[in-house]
């Protein structure tokens, strides 16, 4: 009888968080039917009552845990290198171009075309904060310019391999393949590409959200594969990462499985609305365009009997929040989602898993109960599209400012996609959105996604299935160049 001998996959995290979704889902499990699956966690977290409180059923996925150093300098060093990076690399893609912008003018009403007279004007009227951000930006700026990147940059990566501890957990446990979670580069993701290069062990990057691997900042280190939502962002972040384009793969998102209903059911009859931006108050325009289509005296009104929830981005700010229950408190027809008034969401950070878990599938419901969803530029339109769920973009074009609905649109190349993405209707102003909304509330229907993999990436497999295939790729990869060698 032959013995099957598994891969050995070594899986690094950074916190806790970035492990919530995966769990959810059973992804561990899943991988460990198929392989031997070790965690590489940060000691702190290893040693936290979240970590004695996540379900016994998901630790025993893991044939190890392995807890590894990752000290403050190694922290601070790695966001220094990020934000250095966005600046040095900023020409690649117009994400880092928006993103850098955003530094400076975010929040302070200043026109997309911030290079007229109407914004020179702007930038006048708050050159008191725009000069107090620069100084702030200004050792990023510097790190980042060309001549001093190179030689700072090779100090910053060294510092942080002395202080993370990830290179002699490689060579100690010898992995066929080491698996990286994602939010943005950090010192623990720079260390962990270090050590499979230095071990000569596959390394594979999973951005753990729809936008991480395009608009936060340039890898220093480079995987040996990428697995990203779609095939939009292969060609994407191969250029932005300077990768080769196949080394970018397209494995979907782990939150949407392959056997989701795409069927117009008796419980959808919802309108849901969505918010991107902790500054909620930068929706009024659209949302006092909702209140208006669902204020009118016709027959439209009377035809639409569901509710209409709205589920702002999840912030303690509290302006934000002030605006929100003011906003609520003028609606006869909008509700606030519980769950963010309560301050808890499916994306929180700093809450225990069992509450993460229930917001979860409490978020599910609500997309599910959904005639059509309303959303800014958020995860919630690829969650929405696989379910069939048509989704109208808000992005009004006139008299747009930085940081805009509009704006991010065009500026962040995630984004850019939803123009061309099946079931995705961008509303450029209150008419076209209320010709929408008018439209999916009188005719409810779902629509198909398209499975093709350009935006809504589904297929016969299961998310870890996915992965697990990229992983085979890249170790027969290996091997047939061990051969030729």
């Amino acid at each position: 009888m032959t013995m099957v001998v598994k891969n050995k996959i070594l899986v690094v995290a950074g916190n806790l968080s970035h492990l919530d979704q995966f769990v959810i889902h059973g992804f561990f499990k899943e991988l460990s039917e198929s392989a031997d699956v070790l965690l590489a966690l940060q000691q702190s977290e290893v040693e936290s009552q979240r970590w004695a409180n996540l379900p016994s059923e998901f630790k025993d996925s893991f044939l190890k845990v392995v807890p590894y150093k990752y000290g403050s300098k190694s922290k601070s060093t790695g966001s220094q290198l990020g934000e250095a990076s966005t600046f040095r690399f900023r020409k690649l893609a117009s994400g880092y171009q928006t993103r850098t912008r955003n530094k400076y003018f975010i929040g302070l009403q200043i026109p997309d075309h911030w290079m007229t007279i109407q914004g020179a004007a702007a930038i006048f009227k708050n050159f008191s904060e725009i000069r107090s951000r620069t100084i702030k930006e200004f050792p990023s700026f510097v790190r980042g310019l060309k001549i001093f990147f190179w030689i700072w940059s090779r100090r910053a990566t060294n510092r942080i391999f002395s202080d993370c501890n990830l290179a002699e957990i490689a060579i100690t446990e010898s992995p066929d393949a080491i698996l990286i979670l994602m939010q943005r580069q950090a010192g623990f993701v720079v260390a962990a590409i270090n050590s499979g290069s230095k071990s000569q062990i596959p390394t594979m990057l999973i951005p753990v959200k729809w936008d991480n691997a395009s608009s936060k900042s340039p890898l220093i280190k480079k995987p040996t594969r990428m697995l990203v939502y779609n095939q939009q962002l292969v060609e994407v972040c191969s250029r932005m990462h300077g990768m080769p384009a196949k080394s970018v793969i397209p494995v979907g998102s782990v939150e949407v499985g392959a056997q989701r209903s795409t069927e117009l059911t008796a419980g959808a009859k919802n309108l849901v609305l969505i918010g991107s931006t902790s500054n909620s108050s930068s929706s009024e325009p659209w949302l006092n365009c909702v209140s208006k289509v669902l204020t009118r005296s016709d027959a439209l009104v009377n035809s639409f009997s569901g509710q209409v929830i709205w589920r702002p981005y999840p912030t303690a700010d509290s302006k934000s929040l002030q605006f929100m229950n003011n906003f609520i408190e003028s609606q006869s027809k909008i509700e606030l989602d519980q769950d963010i008034k309560s301050g808890i969401s499916h994306r929180a950070q700093g809450i225990s898993f069992s509450v993460i878990s229930s917001a979860y599938f409490k978020y599910c419901e609500l997309l599910n109960s959904a005639l059509v969803v309303v959303s800014e530029g958020t995860s919630a339109i690829v969650d929405s599209r696989a379910r069939g769920i048509p989704v109208i973009v808000p992005a009004f074009k006139k008299d747009a400012v930085i940081g805009s609905q509009w704006c991010n649109l065009t500026g962040y190349e995630h984004l850019q996609g939803l123009h061309t993405t099946k079931g995705v209707f961008i509303a450029e102003d209150e008419e076209q959105l209320t010709r929408l909304l008018v439209d999916f509330l009188d005719n409810p229907r779902r629509i198909s996604p398209d499975n093709s993999g350009e935006n809504i990436f589904v297929d016969h497999r299961s998310y870890a299935q996915r992965v697990l295939d990229a992983v085979s790729d890249v170790l027969a990869e290996k091997l047939a160049v061990q051969k030729t060698s």
